[in-house]
C-alpha cells in the first residue's frame, strides 16, 4: 500500500515531526511519501516539497467555500492533491493540512488523520486565525467523521472526541523504547532551569521568572534559564533579561539531553482562562518526552485541569503550580527542589504514554484494507 503523509510543514523543524519521524522509524516496510509545505526544501528521501505554506487568506478563502455560507476557492488545496498519488492519504489536521483532508474526502479518497492539537482549540487561542473558529466548526467535524481513521496525542482528546464527535480514534505519542542514561551536572551556586521550544503566554512565565529570582537571592545563587529553540514570546522575555537567559537555538534531542542534564528542573506551561481551557485539556506538549528522557523534575505551570497536570501528577514526576502569584509560584519551586524524584517514576511515565503498544495500533490501521481507496 502506498501512503502519502502530508503535513503543512517542514519534516525537519517542530514537535510534530519529531513525533512522526519517531513512528516511521519503529514502522520499517512501510511504503510512506512526506509530502510537505514549508519556506524551503529540506533533504532527505520520500520527501517531496510541495511548495511554501497558504497565505492566511487561501486558507480563509478554502474554508469559506467548504462552509457553503460564504463565497471562497478551494484551488490552493485542489493543486496540493493533484501533487499527490497514493491508496492511503496520511494527512495531520494542522491549518492547511484541514483543507487538503477535506479536498481529498470530496475526491472519495480514503484519508487518515493525525491530530496533534485540536484545531478550533488552536484557534481560539490564535489572535491571528481566530476570525476563521465558525468556518472551522463546520469543516473540521466534516473531516474527522470523513476519515477512514484517527489517532490523537493524547487520551483526554480521545475522549473528547468520542464524545463531541462520536468518532473513535486511537492516543498516539512519540514512542521511546527505553530512557537514555543521562550523567546529571548541578550546581550549588547556580539555581538552572530549563526550557523547550514555545512559550504559550508570557505574563505566567515573567512572573515565574520573578519568583525564580527572589529564591535564588535567598538561597545564595544566581539564576540561569537554559533555553532551547525559540518562540516570540520567549525571545522577548530573553531580551528582557539578557544576563539570566543562556539561549541554545534549535538542538536535536540527542544534543538538547546533557544541556538539560546541567537544570535543577524544567517548565512547561499551559494557561488558564477560557480562550486556552481547550487546547490544555486536550494537548500534550511534545516537548515532555524530551523532559522525560532527560528525566529532571517537571515544573507544570498549569490548571489542574490540564492533560499535562493530570499525568505529572499521576506519575509523580513534577510539582503542577496554578497559581500567578509570584509568592505561589515561589513556593512551588521550593517544593519541586526538595522533591525526591527516581529514575522509576520517568520509566513509569514512559511506559505508560511512549510504549509500543500503541505503535501496534497505528500499524494496524494504516495497514487495513479497508483503508486502502
Amino acid at each position: 500500500m502506498r501512503i502519502a503523509l502530508f503535513t503543512p510543514y517542514s519534516p525537519e523543524i517542530g514537535g510534530g515531526s519529531v513525533q512522526l519521524r519517531s513512528h516511521l522509524a519503529q514502522m520499517p516496510g512501510l511504503d510512506v511519501e512526506w509530502y510537505y509545505l514549508s519556506a524551503a526544501q529540506v533533504q532527505g528521501d520520500h520527501r517531496h516539497w510541495l511548495g511554501k505554506p497558504l497565505f492566511p487568506r487561501q486558507f480563509a478563502a478554502d474554508l469559506s467555500a467548504r462552509s457553503g455560507f460564504l463565497p471562497g476557492s478551494t484551488a490552493a488545496a485542489r493543486e496540493i492533491v493533484n501533487q499527490m498519488d497514493a491508496d492511503l492519504y496520511w494527512i495531520v489536521a494542522h491549518y492547511e493540512g484541514i483543507s487538503v483532508a477535506a479536498e481529498l474526502l470530496s475526491k472519495g479518497k480514503s484519508v487518515h488523520l493525525t491530530v496533534h492539537d485540536e484545531p478550533l482549540a488552536m484557534l481560539i487561542r490564535s489572535r491571528r486565525f481566530r476570525p476563521l473558529w465558525p468556518l472551522m466548526s463546520l469543516t473540521f467535524p466534516r473531516v474527522l467523521r470523513g476519515a477512514r481513521s484517527v489517532d490523537v496525542t493524547s487520551t483526554n482528546m480521545r475522549d473528547y472526541f468520542k464524545w463531541k464527535y462520536e468518532v473513535d480514534c486511537i492516543a498516539l505519542y512519540k514512542y521511546l523504547p527505553e530512557l537514555p542514561k543521562v550523567d546529571f551536572r548541578l550546581s550549588e551556586k547556580v539555581l538552572t532551569v530549563g526550557h523547550i521550544g514555545s512559550l504559550y503566554h508570557p505574563d505566567p512565565f515573567r512572573k515565574f521568572v520573578l519568583a525564580c529570582r527572589s529564591l535564588a537571592a535567598k538561597q545564595n545563587r544566581s539564576l540561569k534559564i537554559v533555553r532551547i529553540g525559540d518562540s516570540p514570546e520567549m525571545g522577548k522575555i530573553a531580551s528582557e533579561n539578557l544576563a539570566t537567559f543562556e539561549s541554545h537555538g534549535e538542538l536535536l534531542e540527542k544534543n538538547a539531553l546533557p544541556v538539560l542534564a546541567t537544570c535543577d528542573f524544567v517548565y512547561a506551561m499551559y494557561p488558564d482562562g477560557f480562550r486556552f481551557r481547550g487546547f490544555r485539556r486536550t494537548s500534550l506538549p511534545i516537548k515532555l518526552s524530551t523532559y522525560i528522557q532527560a528525566q529532571r523534575p517537571i515544573f507544570a505551570h498549569t490548571p489542574p485541569d490540564s492533560g499535562l497536570a493530570q499525568l505529572i501528577c499521576k506519575y509523580g514526576v513534577g510539582t503542577v503550580c496554578s497559581s500567578n502569584r509570584e509568592s505561589d509560584i515561589e513556593q512551588s519551586i521550593q517544593t519541586i527542589l526538595e522533591a525526591k524524584i527516581s529514575r522509576e517514576n520517568f520509566d513509569a511515565i514512559r511506559d505508560g504514554l511512549m510504549g509500543p503498544r500503541q505503535l501496534q495500533e497505528l500499524r494496524r490501521v494504516l495497514e487495513s484494507p479497508a483503508s486502502s481507496s
